[in-house]
């Protein structure tokens, strides 16, 4: 990560696809077809790659309100498609993102990753029985659940 920042924009590589294959992880968003533009943050001990989405239905996201990509819908940053890349064989090329989005992103760094530290919070609590079954909805489609040795969930 460059040292300068708090994060980085990438995608992620081929060779993380090619261990988590859609058959086996099918929460883990795969399209070969248009690849997934993260941002990776550091949160302990472990390098989360959070994608920014064109479409953004849910509450479990932070969504962009100065974006000027032309898509029709919420552009954002999905927490509930967030993977863990701790290896760098992971981590794929350098990304830019739209301009707004890019100052949008820096202004709101610190309320985001507050957000983002939330639901991972609320995912280990979730799992381990401390949330209330009401929760059940908002995980139902998480890619944490791929990621219960790096979180110390097992």
């Amino acid at each position: 990560m460059n040292k300068n920042k708090y994060y980085k924009l990438s995608y992620l590589s081929s060779e993380f696809y090619k261990i988590y294959n859609s058959e086996e992880y099918p929460e883990i968003e795969n399209k070969e077809s248009r690849p997934y533009m993260v941002i990776l943050i550091q949160i302990d001990e472990n390098t989360f790659a959070i994608p920014f989405r064109t479409n953004v239905s849910h509450n479990n996201c932070y969504k962009f309100k100065t974006s000027t990509r032309p898509t029709g819908s919420v552009t954002g940053l999905d927490y509930t498609k967030a993977v863990i890349v701790n290896e760098e064989k992971f981590i794929g090329a350098d990304a830019r993102i739209n301009d707004k989005e890019y100052i949008e992103l820096n202004e709101h760094y610190a309320f985001i990753i507050k957000q983002f530290k939330k639901y991972v919070s609320d995912y280990i609590e979730f799992v381990n029985g401390k949330q209330a079954y009401y929760f059940t909805k908002k995980f139902q489609f998480t890619t944490l659940k791929y990621f219960h040795k790096e979180l110390g969930l097992n």
